[in-house]
């Protein structure tokens, strides 16, 4: 009954997850000059190289997974009784109780992302050279970050399945697509200081989008207009 639930609630967020994940590259593209765009594309084809060619790194996604899942147990203040990482069995964190947010944080939160945010904000304004290199990085680790979270719904994580695929899905890229303005400020042109405009006007978009996507479908051939 609870999967259930929860993915009646995660179908039309699903639905505004899909209208603004249509409106989002239009708008970072006016934050972006076309050298930035290229960068986060070289950055992002630079992991999947590694993910798919090479050897994918999941150790180090495993320990930024449990960690995760660690810190919002404890900002929860549940009991942790086993934190355990091996290349044999993965990864697991053991706490006396679990909720959404404690399940669904390693997949909505980009940790490695998160940590190298820091120093680039302390470094706000430094030369063009440092934003090129934290794009690239940026890009390269939120690949990551997509990658294994992408595999980790595939193989119906108990993390997932918990609340149901549809409503952990809805909730995680919802969150992912509001972290990607804030994860990119520190190399585009405006910063952060554009940021609120920037999710007003992303979301105007949104509702525009929505307003035209009804006016197509109330004038299709044969409906009676009311």
């Amino acid at each position: 009954m609870r999967v259930f639930l929860y993915s009646v609630i995660g179908i039309p967020l699903l639905i505004a997850d899909a209208v603004l994940l249509w409106t989002l590259p239009a708008r970072m593209a006016n934050r972006l000059t076309p050298t930035q765009g290229l960068i986060l594309l070289f950055g992002a084809l630079a992991y999947l190289c590694l993910h798919i060619l090479l050897r994918k790194p999941e150790r180090m996604y495993l320990w930024a997974h449990e960690f995760t899942h660690l810190f919002v147990a404890k900002l929860f203040l549940r009991h942790v009784h086993g934190f355990h990482i091996t290349s044999r069995s993965g990864g697991k964190v053991v706490i006396d109780r679990t909720n959404v947010p404690i399940d669904l944080a390693p997949y909505a939160l980009p940790f490695y992302n998160v940590v190298a945010l820091l120093p680039a904000t302390l470094m706000a304004g430094g030369p063009p050279y440092a934003r090129k290199i934290y794009l690239g990085a940026a890009a390269f680790l939120f690949s990551m970050h997509l990658c294994f979270s992408t595999e980790g719904f595939i193989d119906g994580q108990p993390d997932v399945r918990r609340s149901g695929r549809i409503f952990s899905l809805a909730i995680v890229l919802l969150l992912l697509m509001f972290w990607t303005p804030v994860l990119a400020a520190p190399g585009t042109r405006a910063g952060f200081s554009g940021l609120p405009a920037f999710y007003s006007e992303w979301l105007d978009d949104g509702m525009k989008a929505v307003l035209a996507l009804s006016d197509s479908i109330r004038s299709l051939p044969g409906r009676r207009i009311l």
